[in-house]
């Protein structure tokens, strides 16, 4: 029985140290840019009256010259003051487009109809995609711009939580460590997915998939979009660079936490097997650490335990060395290793609930 606890736990462990060992070797490539292109930039919201404004001003602080800019907002049937305080923006700055999202009867739901609603007014050769509750540095665009290669079809840049209160940098920590961890499948030659609030895919690339009018509706919009550009022969990258570090708001309350999670775990449902394999080896770590305390010394519990715990702060060092952000303090280390053990084990047996998942006020079947 030992035995067969300990063979998950140390394969943990050599997959920290192999993850370890590609986050030191990445090397952030930038590729020049011979012009400035047109860009179109899609922000999906519903009911964000309190992030919106934050998001569009730092949209228009872009280093970028504005005639080469459309910015597309789709209001997602808001009830609050979203399309009231976006239309503000319009009438000030007319490289902004107010779009209503409405229903239509090709399956999408979410933020996927979004897109695919968006992309019927974009303009630009190449799309950049965030959510209205983040906000992009002044580099943002022509950083994301120059992740691409001439074979690269779709990138994702790096995106953190920056918030205020305990939740808020432990959500920060748990952001970072898990962008790390996934960057770090692309860094190895294998396509991983984008994250959809920080995302560039060119113009060419997601009309060969047809849009998302035509790809299969899925409640992780973002993955679906990066595989299919990817199963049509383009190169993919993940970037870790401070340019394009982008920041949003924490999700507020343990519940929609859960809720969040259930929504990128079912999403994931489509991911390869190896994906789920490495899923079962993280989680199991958080169920069988406790068990094993009953079946051998607690000294070597401890060690076990101290040497992931060591190798996971590593990481998280280097990711934010990355993105240039400063590191946590040492007790923030060991608190956001309690927290994650508790968000673990509650995400899991979450998961397994028979119960749809809520976000943005609707609910999903996943």
């Amino acid at each position: 029985m030992f035995e067969l606890i300990l063979i998950p736990l140390l394969s943990y462990i050599l997959i920290q140290i192999w993850q370890l060992t590609w986050l030191i070797k990445y090397k952030t490539q930038k590729y020049s840019l011979q012009e400035l292109p047109h860009i179109s930039i899609w922000v999906a919201c519903r009911n964000e009256e309190d992030n919106i404004a934050g998001c569009l001003n730092s949209l228009l602080q872009l280093d970028y010259p504005v005639n080469r800019i459309q910015i597309l907002v789709g209001n997602d049937q808001s009830t609050d003051k979203t399309a009231e305080i976006v239309l503000q923006f319009t009438q000030e700055h007319p490289h902004i487009q107010l779009i209503n999202i409405v229903e239509d009867d090709r399956g999408l739901k979410a933020k996927a109809r979004v897109m695919a609603q968006l992309d019927q007014h974009a303009v630009g050769d190449y799309y950049l995609i965030t959510d209205a509750d983040v906000r992009v540095k002044p580099q943002w665009a022509k950083a994301m711009l120059q992740s691409l290669d001439t074979n690269t079809g779709v990138s994702s840049g790096t995106t953190m939580v920056k918030s205020d209160g305990t939740d808020g940098w432990l959500q920060e920590m748990d952001w970072a460590y898990f962008m790390g961890l996934l960057n770090v499948i692309s860094y190895s030659g294998v396509p991983a997915t984008a994250v959809g609030n920080n995302m560039i895919v060119r113009k060419e690339a997601y009309w060969q998939t047809g849009g998302y009018a035509n790809i299969r509706f899925s409640i992780t919009e973002d993955y679906k979009l990066y595989s299919e550009v990817c199963a049509k022969g383009w190169g993919w990258s993940n970037v870790m660079h401070p340019d394009v570090l982008a920041y949003s708001e924490k999700t507020k309350g343990f519940m929609p936490l859960l809720h969040q999670r259930k929504r990128w775990l079912s999403g994931g449902k489509e991911l390869p097997w190896y994906w789920w394999i490495l899923f079962g080896i993280y989680g199991s770590f958080f169920f069988l650490i406790p068990t094993l305390f009953f079946l051998a010394p607690s000294s070597i519990v401890l060690l076990i335990w101290l040497t992931k715990w060591f190798i996971q702060t590593a990481q998280i060092s280097i990711i934010y060395k990355k993105v240039g952000e400063p590191l946590p303090k040492l007790s923030q280390f060991i608190v956001y290793e309690m927290y994650l053990f508790i968000l673990t084990i509650s995400t899991a047996l979450f998961f397994l609930l028979p119960i749809k998942t809520r976000w943005k006020e609707r609910s999903y079947k996943v």
